[in-house]
C-alpha cells in the first residue's frame, strides 16, 4: 500500500526572513529582493553616486585657498570641483575646500570618513532679502548619468540624497532637484539643530514620471542647496513635484544675516532608490578624471609646436586633454603671457599675448604671439602661477 503525503507550498525566502537571526535591516531587505538588480541596488554594488566630487577633495581652481563668489545669476566656480555658487543678494559669500571633518570639529563622529568639506562663509550681510534675492550652491548632473532614474517615463524611480552638514545658523534648510527646462522641481526640507555639530541628512525624492529630462551630455538634473531666498523662488512643496522653478518651501533660514555664519557640507550622494546606502568612496585618480571632463587646467602645456599661419611672430601649441571633455571647452590663457611661455628648444620667452583656435572635446589648440615663430619643438612649460584653463561646465 502506498501512502502519499502532501504539504502546502511555502516561500522559502519568507520563512528564512521570519527566523530570529541577526541579519539586520539591510539583510532583510536583501532577502526580500525580487530581482538581481534590486539586490545590487540594496548593497550598493557598482557605481551608484550620480554626484561627482561629493567628498569635496578635488579643487583644481583654488586648492585650499578662499575665493569670493562674484555677484550675479548663473553661478560661479571657485570651491571644490563641480560645485558652483549663485550669490544674488546685497551681501557676499566666500568658499573654500576645508579639512573640517578630519580635524577637531568632526572628532567622534562618523563624518570623519571624509577628509574634506565644502565651506561657505557669509562675507557680507544681506539682512533684508528682496523677492529675487537668493544664495544657493549646486551641481549640474549630466544627462547620461541620470538615465537609470527613468524620469519622464512611466517607469520612473525614486532617488535618495544623503549628506553630512553642519552650520551655526540653525533652522530649516531646503534642497531641490530640477530639470533643465526649470518646469519640474521637487524641494525637500531638513532641519539643522543647535550645537554646530555634524549631522547626517537622508532625503528621498519621489519618482517624476512626466516632464522632459535630458539624457545626453546636457543638463540632466540641477541639484540645488538653498542658503537664502526671497519670495520669488519660495513656492515649493516639501516632497512634491511642482511645475515651476523653486528653491525653497518658504521656510528657509537666511544664512546671509551675519558675517559670522558658516556652512559646511561633505559626503553628498544621490542614488537610485528609496534607501541611502554607504557612501561610494572613489579613489582620487578616478574622481579627478570625472572632474576633468568638465574642467581642466595645466601649467605644463605639453604638445607639438607648430607654425601659426597668421603671423611670423606666433607659435602654436596643441594640448591633449587627460579625458574627453563634455563639450568643446572655452579656453582661458594667463592674464599676463609675458615670460610665462618658454623652452621651445631655444629658450624663447618673449611672447606677450595669445589666443585660442580649433579646440574640440579631445584637445585644445592655443597660440602665443609677438615673439619668435617656431615650426618645430616638443613642449612649452608655463609658470606655475599661469595655467591655461579649459572649461566645459554647463
Amino acid at each position: 500500500m502506498t501512502v502519499r503525503i502532501s504539504k502546502p507550498e511555502f516561500n522559502l525566502r519568507e520563512k528564512i526572513s521570519e527566523l530570529d537571526k541577526p541579519s539586520g535591516v539591510k539583510g532583510n531587505e536583501l532577502l526580500r529582493s525580487e530581482t538581481t538588480q534590486e539586490a545590487r541596488d540594496i548593497i550598493g554594488a557598482g557605481r551608484k553616486n550620480m554626484v561627482i566630487n561629493g567628498q569635496m577633495f578635488i579643487n583644481q581652481r583654488n586648492s585650499t585657498s578662499s575665493y569670493t563668489i562674484p555677484h550675479g545669476t548663473g553661478g560661479s566656480y571657485g570651491g571644490p570641483d563641480r560645485w558652483a555658487v549663485n550669490d544674488a543678494t546685497d551681501g557676499s559669500v566666500s568658499v573654500n575646500m576645508d579639512g573640517d571633518p578630519y580635524g577637531g570639529n568632526g572628532a567622534g563622529s562618523e563624518v570623519q570618513e571624509f577628509a574634506r568639506a565644502f565651506q561657505i562663509a557669509c562675507a557680507g550681510t544681506s539682512g533684508g532679502l528682496s523677492s529675487s534675492h537668493n544664495v544657493h550652491f549646486f551641481q549640474i548632473i549630466e544627462g547620461y548619468n541620470i538615465i537609470p532614474l527613468g524620469w519622464g517615463t512611466p517607469g520612473a524611480k525614486s532617488a535618495t540624497l544623503s549628506f553630512w552638514v553642519r552650520s551655526n545658523v540653525y533652522g530649516t534648510y531646503c534642497v531641490g532637484l530640477e530639470n533643465e527646462n526649470t518646469n519640474r522641481c521637487c524641494i525637500r526640507e531638513y532641519e539643522l539643530k543647535p550645537g554646530f555639530k555634524w549631522q547626517k541628512v537622508v532625503l528621498t525624492f519621489p519618482p517624476c514620471p512626466d516632464g522632459t529630462w535630458n539624457t545626453v551630455h546636457g543638463v540632466g538634473i540641477r541639484l540645488r542647496f538653498a542658503l537664502a531666498s526671497g519670495s520669488q523662488f519660495a513656492d515649493g512643496i516639501d516632497g512634491k513635484w511642482v511645475n515651476s522653478d523653486e528653491l525653497t518651501t518658504g521656510n528657509q533660514v537666511n544664512f546671509m544675516s551675519s558675517t559670522n555664519n558658516r556652512f559646511f557640507i561633505t559626503g553628498v550622494q544621490l542614488e537610485v532608490g528609496k534607501n541611502a546606502t554607504e557612501f561610494e568612496h572613489r579613489n582620487f585618480a578616478d574622481e579627478l578624471a570625472l572632474c576633468q571632463r568638465y574642467y581642466f587646467e595645466t601649467t605644463d602645456a605639453k604638445g607639438t609646436v607648430y607654425s601659426h599661419a597668421s603671423a611670423t611672430t606666433n607659435v602654436g601649441l596643441g594640448v591633449a586633454f587627460p579625458v574627453r571633455m563634455r563639450a568643446t571647452p572655452s579656453v582661458t590663457l594667463p592674464t599676463s603671457v609675458s615670460n610665462n611661455v618658454h623652452n621651445f628648444g631655444a629658450g624663447d620667452n618673449s611672447y606677450t599675448s595669445g589666443g585660442q583656435y580649433g579646440s574640440n572635446p579631445d584637445g585644445g589648440n592655443i597660440y602665443m604671439a609677438s615673439g619668435t615663430s617656431r615650426i618645430s619643438g616638443t613642449f612649452s612649460v608655463l609658470n606655475t602661477n599661469a595655467p591655461v584653463k579649459f572649461d566645459a561646465e554647463f
